[in-house]
């Protein structure tokens, strides 16, 4: 019966799966840029993103009511 050579394989399949997804994680991991690497514009990527939400920011606001003169 092979009933033994079965449930060993199993195991690695599991543990080749894990594998492949440490893997897949990591080479994710190392896409991402620092904040002090160099961006667009002369500044770093932590300040291009700085820069790129307190603009959202400004634009997501209403503009102030116009004060009648006179």
């Amino acid at each position: 019966m092979r009933h033994g050579a079965a449930y060993v394989g199993r195991p690695l399949a599991v543990s080749r799966m894990k594998q492949l997804a440490l893997i897949a994680l990591l080479a994710l991991a190392a896409c991402h840029k620092a904040d002090n690497e160099p961006g667009p514009g002369g500044v770093s990527v932590g300040e291009a993103r700085q820069l790129d939400e307190a603009a959202a920011m400004v634009e997501s606001e209403a503009p102030p009511a116009q004060q009648p003169t006179g």
